[in-house]
């Protein structure tokens, strides 16, 4: 490890910061997370190495960026020798890199595991936060007290009386973002008693997707209790990305009354894996150390969950953007969307969807698809839902 000593510019009402988080205390890695718990001239002095960065002034360090990725956005992790990490997957990866323990790798080095590793990683981050962030601004929009919780993690940059106005502004603009973040309302259904500016939006021509985000929530979380009523983590019995992915984007809920109430009663076994990973427990529980992991048969409902809504989406994702592309369309992802630009049709389990292209699922799909063509036929046997709905992209 090059430093052992980093600081996570970020919120923790992120899943993304919450995941490097987890990864950061599994590696024993000493970390701080600013603003939050750093004095005004610290956190003057990292927000200027970030805008730094963003600007190209400073190098990243890690990971090398394509014309695909949506930068700049959070997490980073500093460090003390002055390297410059981004996004929560990459960072796992460079972790990865320079870990002394044998056997102990985020991401595993059996072919078969580690594809089901990046799987649940890459559904987590892009298709679970579609369902966290519904749940926070939708399913616990009466008690969501998010705006004032960042307002307080800002405290030495925010000035006490702009602190209020500064909950609500993120409060609103997080709504704002729903569609996009393809919670889409039902116009006929506002939610009763919450302020207008608190109302999930219901675009014209946009389907309302509510109900497939909380069918899907429901299904994920049974998948993942048939998996933790077994195993103390996904693949077995120690942490990998997977279980940092899924963690992050759970533990954001478990802020939000109603929707930690949800996990809480739905799927008692990974709420207490979720506490698990909070409280830094994600090493072997054996005496010796040793790690067990294997693709379990309670994986294959996982799997298929995966199969019925994150592959469709980015399948898709990567037509829509070739059909826009192909036409001189070059505005994708929030930028295209608030503009009106790269929107698809599409439909996921039987719900019709409005989206916007994302460059950055093209990435993610065709990175997946790459390693799974490394994969010989008998690896592939364990995923048989994922071969089947995927045959056309890899002849």
């Amino acid at each position: 490890m090059v430093s052992r000593s980093y600081s996570i510019w970020g919120s923790e009402l992120s899943p993304f910061v919450l995941k490097v988080l987890a990864l950061c205390r599994y590696c024993g890695v000493d970390v701080r997370l600013l603003p939050d718990q750093g004095t005004w001239l610290e956190n003057i002095d990292v927000a200027l190495r970030v805008e730094r960065i963003k600007k190209g002034q400073l190098p990243l360090t890690f990971p090398r960026l394509s014309e695909y990725d949506e930068f700049p956005l959070t997490p980073y992790l500093l460090g003390e020798k002055g390297e410059n990490l981004y996004d929560s997957t990459a960072i796992a990866d460079w972790f990865d890199a320079r870990l002394i323990q044998p056997g102990a790798k985020l991401v595993p080095e059996d072919p078969a595991i580690a594809f089901s590793v990046r799987l649940i990683d890459e559904y987590f981050d892009e298709w679970g936060l579609y369902m966290v962030h519904h749940n926070r601004w939708v399913t616990s929009a009466h008690g969501n007290d998010a705006g004032d919780r960042l307002a307080n993690e800002y405290r030495s940059l925010v000035p006490r009386p702009l602190r209020p106005r500064f909950s609500r502004w993120f409060s609103e603009r997080q709504t704002r973002r729903l569609p996009y973040l393809f919670s889409v309302a039902d116009p006929d259904l506002p939610i009763q008693g919450l302020a207008k500016k608190r109302q999930p939006p219901a675009p014209p021509d946009f389907p309302a997707t509510q109900h497939l985000l909380d069918d899907a929530f429901a299904r994920m979380l049974d998948a993942l209790e048939g998996v933790l009523t077994r195993s103390p983590f996904l693949l077995g019995d120690r942490l990998t990305l997977a279980d940092a992915s899924a963690y992050g984007q759970l533990a954001m809920n478990t802020q939000d009354l109603e929707a930690d109430e949800l996990i809480a009663e739905r799927a008692p076994a990974t709420y207490a894996w979720i506490e698990r990973i909070a409280n830094g427990d994600a090493r072997p529980a054996h005496a010796s150390g040793s790690a067990r992991l294997q693709l379990s048969p309670e994986l294959e409902a996982l799997h298929e969950e995966i199969c019925r809504t994150f592959v469709p989406l980015m399948r898709q994702n990567e037509a829509a953007y070739g059909r826009h592309l192909a036409v001189g369309e070059a505005q994708f992802n929030e930028a295209g969307f608030d503009a009106g630009h790269g929107l698809y049709k599409g439909v996921i389990d039987g719900h019709p969807f409005r989206a916007v292209a994302k460059t950055f699922q093209v990435k993610v799909w065709r990175r997946l698809l790459d390693q799974w063509r490394l994969l010989d036929r008998d690896q592939r046997a364990s995923f048989g839902a994922f071969e089947q709905v995927i045959a056309d992209d890899t002849d």
